[in-house]
């Protein structure tokens, strides 16, 4: 583990601390896949076997990023300028120095959270494009002023992939926002998936571990646009998010060539590889959850 002490001018009230995993010592790591930790959930997610085999696969190291926690309230700091990039990427430098790994220094980070860790995860696409390899936004956003709808990205940012996960009985984050948050920069090119979870409400990620490692294994090969585009029809499902919005489940879904929705249709983004659409199109016609652990 290693601490990093927040500068006065940032908006750490103490200091952060972070949690190393290296699954094959002797390889040089090639990314650094960042979980920002916010529950039970993503403790179990860092430790699972799982994922450690995916890591050790990809050669990626693992990092649990407990919370930096807001002078201004009793929650995490989403916004990187204001102290939580600048603390992941010195507490990169202080592993590749302690656990003599220098690539760690360097090495690209992919990015993942869920509710306001979602929209810090997004947001730090911004901050350090050149050290940002992906993003993984589960259920993302976070109270006013900070929702998706204030994340700007410069072009560079967004031709990193990220993959928008929303749920359908979501009543604080919903499906409107993570939508509006994604289809902005799926129309200006960005290699971006979306998803609905089914009648799933604010929790619940390892429902969508197999969805999500299918995708960064294709997310890491192929960062490109190319290919298929999924679409989705979607119906209200009669939960409001924290905005008064209506959250919708999807009702039919198919695949088909980018730019070719039908009426009544939307794009629901990026499709890598055949195999990978054939798990988006299972879980996105998914009726109900398939587990409820909640975070």
């Amino acid at each position: 583990m290693t601490k990093v002490i927040p500068l006065p001018s940032e908006d750490i009230l103490n200091p952060c601390e972070y949690r190393l995993a290296v699954p094959l010592p002797a390889d040089t790591v090639r990314a650094v896949w960042t979980i920002f930790d916010r529950g039970q959930d993503y403790l179990r997610w860092y430790l699972d076997p799982r994922i450690r085999a995916f890591a050790r696969t990809h050669q990626l190291a693992l990092v649990l990023a407990t919370h930096c926690r807001s002078k201004e309230r009793d929650d995490m700091i989403v916004e990187p300028a204001k102290g939580v990039g600048r603390a992941l990427y010195t507490a990169l430098d202080q592993f590749a120095l302690t656990k003599q790994r220098p690539e760690l220094a360097s090495a690209p980070v992919i990015a993942m959270g869920w509710s306001g860790a979602g929209s810090l995860a997004a947001r730090l696409a911004g901050y350090r494009p050149d050290r940002y390899l992906a993003g993984i936004d589960y259920a993302p956003g976070q109270y006013e002023p900070l929702g998706m709808d204030t994340i700007l990205l410069s072009d560079e940012a967004i031709r990193k992939p990220q993959l928008i996960i929303a749920n359908g009985s979501d009543n604080v984050n919903g499906t409107e926002r993570p939508y509006a948050y994604f289809r902005k920069y799926f129309e200006r090119g960005a290699p971006w998936t979306f998803v609905i979870q089914n009648r799933t409400p604010h929790c619940c990620l390892q429902n969508a571990e197999s969805l999500i490692l299918l995708w960064l294994d294709e997310a890491l090969a192929k960062p490109s646009r190319a290919g298929l585009t999924g679409y989705i029809r979607v119906q209200e499902s009669g939960t409001v998010d924290e905005w008064k919005r209506p959250v919708v489940n999807v009702t039919a879904a198919r695949i088909g060539k980018p730019g070719k929705a039908a009426s009544g249709e939307l794009p629901s983004g990026w499709m890598p590889s055949p195999t990978f659409a054939e798990e988006w199109l299972s879980f996105v016609r998914r009726k109900s959850p398939l587990a409820v652990w909640h975070p």
